[in-house]
């Protein structure tokens, strides 16, 4: 199987987009379908022919009129969405146009003898302002997709209003005010049909500014576009485009410049704001061999950069295509909203039916019953929830990427409303990760040579306590004298140079390998060193706890999350950081693999979610396996970001109550957004029932569609605009 991902845009609502997905997942081709509408992004996986643009382009023209603009998927930095498009531009004429007319059959032709005059007009104003709706439900009749959708009951409505029309005119009754002689106010059910029309395009026209405002405001929360770079050229330097850098390039950036791509400082220093990434506005001090990030401004000093990866692959990049296609992956909400929508429209048909046959049968008033039954066609329209539900969670996401922290799917927004478990890792996610050697025993050796002899078994590893032993040592020399090196996760190093095999790691390790060595239970990271399998001493390394995990855990306990922490590290260790952080539970002395089996046995007894939390790197096959797993420090880490559901950009552990609380408000957002929409259709309808007599409550019923569905349209982007505290 094959996985496509097209850049498409150009669909008139979120509803038409869904109908387009479920024609493409039904195609004898596609294995599975999802067109993310808030990111214009459609990913297909094939199980057959695999679709270039064109042949999508025909596929998606048997069930939608919408002029697209479809392209193979580019990873880039998005461009701004132009809020008000032609489409829509036309969309407006066609509404004042309807609106006039209105205006001047009401107020100018209310003469009882213009009668048929007005009913010209309001037919033919009903062509202009309808005609896409009427091709879009004979395009879904013609293909037998999607027939009983939103459209079909707009149009019913109308047609069902225009019907009205034609029998009053038939029995000569005309709804007329009178205001002075021979001059009258009409108003016919005819005109009902074209408000219906006008306000189900203002509608759509408000709903596609929102979704349009929303794509902007979530792209400018992660993205800081850089329009030029300064290449240095031998003596000179160039002002280029960020896409024209390479790797290897050197690039100075100045005092108020962005940082044009990613690289690594090699001369030069300077405070940078790193919010854009990070959701920290404290600058943080920049300076040699220190890596820096696309998007971040830098707010005083010069910094030379060495170009480390290309614009399109670059920090701002990576982020904002994490969060554009957080989307792929449905919330439960979204789910529902599916499953929702496949019954809805027909039960609200059936009631509509039943209502004008069982009311009509009893009052004999078939007329004003089958009035009632289009009012609740109207009214019924599932607009409000189809299109705020899946926004909600879209700028749910944008909420969390403005404040550091990248969620990569809807559905993992709901399980972190849902935890109940965090499990975490200690080194780089409760400690600093920068360990310090603090105590120096050797066996049989000098202290010199033992330290020479670890920074050599030590010196290719990338674990946290690898590069600490090898801190400040240029070990360039070293490297390239190593032979058959090994890093054994959770274990240690082994590596073979000038004819010895030196071993370090843990108590473990040398078990494992048969050396003859004396266990020290002295509190800190203990790193035993044997060479050809003779002990020749041991380290200790001390990590410092981050200010901020108290508090991590004291928020978790307050939302009634338990944390559990699982270590590598000894007994006593792990004993004395629960007992003065106040963390639940411990399971020290463990191996990746070992977390990984424990992490099981955890997610089986869970009535709740089940998160981990660790470095995205070592802790992999942990973070992986968890209901959601969270990378810690993941802007520079593509492997955390690949491993990872959730991305804290950067080493701060309390953006995980930010996410918490941002899950918890997107998820209430969207159970508003679902339980108020079906409140208010639902007392509506009522209300039509219950006063059959009342001739104004069409207009009633299409207020509570349309502004029904632009206020639960502002409630879910508003949700990009909250503070978290």
């Amino acid at each position: 199987m094959e996985k496509k991902i097209f850049n498409i845009s150009g669909f008139d609502c979120a509803n038409c987009a869904a109908h387009a997905e479920k024609h493409i997942a039904n195609h004898k081709d596609v294995e599975y379908a999802h067109l993310d509408f808030a990111g214009n992004k459609l990913y297909i996986t094939f199980k057959g022919e695999t679709w270039d643009v064109d042949k999508l382009a025909s596929i998606i023209e048997e069930v939608e009129d919408d002029p697209l603009d479809i392209s193979e998927y580019q990873k880039e930095i998005k461009k701004e969405t132009i809020l008000f498009n032609k489409k829509m531009w036309w969309q407006l004429i066609r509404v004042v146009f309807a609106f006039t007319v209105t205006l001047v059959c009401v107020f100018l032709l209310g003469n009882p003898n213009l009668s048929w005059l007005r009913f010209t007009l309001y037919a033919i104003t009903n062509v202009v302002i309808g005609y896409d709706i009427f091709y879009k439900v004979f395009l879904h009749i013609k293909n037998r997709t999607n027939i009983l959708d939103h459209y079909l009951l707009i149009l019913l409505a109308a047609i069902g209003s225009i019907s009205l029309a034609i029998i009053s005119l038939v029995n000569n009754e005309q709804e007329l005010i009178k205001v002075a002689e021979n001059y009258y106010f009409a108003f016919d059910h005819a005109m009902e049909s074209v408000l219906v029309m006008a306000l189900f395009q203002i509608g759509s026209i408000v709903e596609s500014v929102a979704s349009n405002k929303s794509k902007n405001a979530i792209t400018s929360a992660v993205q800081l576009r850089v329009n030029k770079a300064n290449l240095i050229k031998g003596e000179e330097i160039i002002v280029v485009e960020p896409e024209e850098l390479s790797i290897g390039d050197n690039i100075i950036v100045k005092t108020g410049e962005m940082i044009p791509v990613d690289g690594v400082i090699y001369d030069g220093d300077g405070f940078i704001d790193t919010s854009s990434l990070t959701g920290e506005y404290v600058p943080i001090h920049a300076k040699e061999k220190q890596e820096v990030y696309s998007g971040c401004l830098l707010k005083s000093g010069t910094l030379y950069i060495k170009v480390k990866r290309i614009y399109k692959d670059s920090a701002v990049s990576k982020v904002l295509e994490l969060i554009t296609s957080g989307s792929e992956k449905k919330s439960r909400a979204d789910e529902f909203i599916d499953r929702f929508a496949k019954w809805y429209t027909p039960a609200i048909m059936i009631t509509a039916v039943l209502v004008f046959v069982i009311g009509g049968a009893i009052s004999q008033n078939w007329l004003n019953y089958l009035h009632v039954g289009l009012e609740i066609l109207v009214v019924g329209c599932p607009c409000s929830v189809v299109i705020s539900v899946p926004l909600a969670y879209f700028s749910g996401i944008g909420l969390a990427s403005k404040n550091g922290v990248v969620v990569k799917g809807a559905n993992y927004l709901d399980e972190l409303s849902r935890l109940g478990l965090l499990v975490t890792d200690k080194t780089g996610t409760l400690t600093e990760g920068s360990f310090k050697i603090t105590k120096i025993v050797p066996n049989g050796i000098s202290e010199e040579e033992l330290l020479n002899n670890l920074y050599a078994v030590e010196c290719l590893s990338t674990h946290p306590i690898g590069k600490a032993i090898c801190h400040d040592v240029d070990t360039n020399k070293l490297k390239n004298q190593q032979k058959d090196f090994e890093e054994i996760a959770g274990f240690g190093c082994k590596t073979r140079m000038n004819d010895k095999l030196i071993i370090a790691g843990n108590a473990k390790l040398m078990k494992q390998e048969a050396v003859e060595f004396e266990v020290t239970n002295e509190v800190g990271t203990i790193i035993y060193c044997a060479i050809n399998n003779q002990y020749v001493g041991y380290v200790i390394l001390n990590d410092t706890i981050k200010e901020e995990v108290k508090e991590l855990v004291s928020s978790l306990h307050k939302e009634s999350i338990e944390v559990l922490l699982l270590t590598g590290d000894h007994e006593e260790n792990a004993k004395q950081i629960c007992a003065d952080l106040g963390i639940d539970r411990y399971q020290a002395e463990l191996v990746p693999e070992d977390k990984a089996v424990i992490l099981e046995k955890e997610m089986e007894n869970q009535k709740k979610a089940v998160a981990f939390v660790g470095d995205g790197i070592n802790d992999a096959p942990s973070i992986k396996r968890s209901d959601i797993g969270i990378a810690m420090g993941g802007i520079g880490s593509d492997i955390a970001v690949e491993n990872a559901d959730i991305v804290i950009m950067n080493d701060d552990p309390n953006k995980i109550t930010t996410a918490i609380k941002i899950s918890k408000k997107t998820r209430n957002t969207a159970i508003f957004n679902i339980a108020f929409a079906l409140f208010i259709k639902i007392a509506v309808a009522t209300l039509a029932i219950i006063f059959p007599h009342w001739s104004y409550m069409m207009y009633v019923a299409v207020l509570a569609d349309t502004g029904l569905t632009v206020l639960l349209v502002i409630n879910s982007l508003l949700l990009l605009y909250r503070k978290i505290k």
